[in-house]
């Protein structure tokens, strides 16, 4: 890599004030935390040009504020034989860049992520979440040449050549949106289309017992966070199509509003420029794991061994979300390249987690 004799070490100041209480002979409990972390002097490597030959060098890229609270609550109880929990905890966190160390004031992620020939969407600027989705809004689908006019004349001016399609403009072309109201279509009307940092994030536990037997339930839930997703490679060829969503692109009037016409090979300027319509909510509530056990000891009095217990246990068993993609938890594989960890939230196919099913037998001497 290129050298920075510029470069200091991260630091961060945080302030933290919790609270946590037992009630009822400690069968309730409640928790209560809040945060304040300041990362300052944060190390991140920026886009280099190809003619360096090389890495660009790491800098201290600014200042990254994270803010939130996590609220925990609990009730464990024992009736007889019979034992039972039930836990939950809540957490949210706010996360925002308050300062960036170069002239520009925003460094970009990756570009060519996505697709060949496509520019960066992850970006870090002032004001805004660590790695948002960087893109072109879009208000629909032109449906006619009437719907085109109409169009241009509300974005462009009137004028085709200020669109991003130019004269080619036609039916079944997106619409992408004069953000600046300058009356022309560029990359200066890129503006923040989505968020991969979830808003709230939840855990949720049960467990019973009785006479040997218990049952236990883990979930875990994330909500308000987007992906942005991609499972074909639009600008390399017309025969790339990995999804049965392509039947639901734009093949006439009225047969889309989302999701433009197809062409052949790379001259689709309504996919290589990156818009809204790859973005999609990609909150989900999932159940972790279910565990249903025996300890063998309630029957064996006379057993020598403190616990001989068996045990069924499925992993992942199932996922309820809206989310179109094979895994909505895109999990720490969505770096996509090692030297920006922080672009994360982008979908390219990451293999799913496995649903899993094991039998197991637990035993103390």
């Amino acid at each position: 890599r290129i050298a920075n004799p510029d470069l200091t070490w991260e630091t961060s100041r945080q302030t933290d004030i919790g609270l946590d209480t037992r009630f009822f002979q400690s069968r309730l409990g409640f928790s209560f935390d809040w945060y304040e972390k300041l990362t300052l002097g944060w190390l991140v490597q920026p886009t280099g040009l190809g003619i360096w030959g090389t890495a660009a060098p790491y800098i201290n890229g600014g200042t990254v504020e994270n803010k939130g609270v996590e609220i925990g609550l609990g009730w464990n109880d024992q009736k007889g034989d019979w034992t039972y929990g039930v836990n939950l905890n809540l957490a949210h966190n706010k996360n925002e860049v308050t300062q960036i160390n170069n002239k520009d004031g925003y460094i970009l992620g990756p570009d060519k992520v996505l697709a060949e020939n496509t520019r960066p969407v992850s970006r870090m600027e002032v004001g805004h979440p660590i790695g948002y989705f960087w893109a072109y809004k879009t208000e629909g689908v032109m449906q006619n040449a009437a719907d085109v006019q109409a169009y241009l004349d509300k974005n462009c001016k009137g004028n085709a050549a200020n669109s991003l399609q130019g004269s080619s403009i036609q039916p079944g072309d997106l619409k992408f949106v004069d953000v600046n109201g300058d009356g022309v279509i560029n990359e200066d009307d890129k503006t923040e289309v989505g968020n991969p940092h979830p808003d709230i994030t939840m855990g949720l536990s049960f467990n019973v017992g009785y006479k040997g037997f218990d049952l236990a339930v883990t979930t875990y839930g994330a909500f308000g966070q987007q992906n942005m997703r991609s499972y074909r490679k639009f600008t390399d060829g017309n025969v790339e199509n990995y999804t049965s969503e392509v039947f639901e692109y734009w093949h006439g009037e009225g047969t889309s509003n989302r999701y433009p016409r197809l062409v052949p090979g790379n001259t689709g300027v309504n996919f290589q420029q990156i818009s809204d319509i790859f973005v999609e909510d990609a909150s989900y509530f999932r159940i972790q794991n279910v565990t249903l056990g025996y300890d063998f000891k309630n029957l064996w009095k006379n057993c020598p061994l403190p616990q001989l217990r068996l045990y069924v246990s499925a992993q992942n068993l199932f996922t309820f979300t809206g989310y179109k993609g094979m895994d909505p938890e895109i999990g720490t594989n969505d770096s996509y390249r090692e030297d920006n960890p922080w672009a994360r939230g982008i979908d390219l196919g990451s293999y799913p987690s496995p649903r899993t099913y094991m039998v197991g037998v637990n035993i103390k001497f």
